[in-house]
């Protein structure tokens, strides 16, 4: 996807994440870039009033945080949660990093479970 379409979905924000990580000459360079991600995605995940544009956004950053190494348990409830939501945008990108974020021991897999078979019980044929 061409650097001008990306830009539409996602904030300029989450570019500069990226291009920051890729750009990265060393461990340590990006272990301090991810810390100060955590801590930016801690305080905006505590929100309570968080658009859901913005949660979808947020836990694709998480993806990078942990996919990198580092620990984003503290986002785990809010991606098993935003499963239940009726956008299947939302659904999508919450089902993936469920996916990616849960071990199979995980608490959180009953909470998604319940989700799942609503969904699948569900009359709207795109769940």
């Amino acid at each position: 996807m061409a650097a001008t379409q990306m830009a539409k979905f996602k904030s300029r924000e989450y570019l500069d994440l990226v291009k920051s990580i890729g750009e990265c000459k060393s461990k340590i360079e990006e272990d301090a870039i991810m810390k100060n991600e955590v801590v930016y995605l801690k305080k905006r995940l505590s929100d309570p009033k968080l658009d859901k544009g913005k949660l979808r956004e947020y836990l694709l950053r998480l993806l990078y945080v942990e996919l990198l190494g580092h620990d984003a348990s503290f986002g785990h409830i809010h991606a098993v949660k935003l499963c239940s939501d009726p956008s299947l945008v939302n659904k999508k990108v919450a089902y993936l990093t469920t996916c990616l974020f849960l071990s199979e021991n995980s608490e959180l897999l009953i909470l998604l479970m319940n989700t799942m078979k609503s969904d699948l019980h569900s009359d709207n044929y795109l769940v």
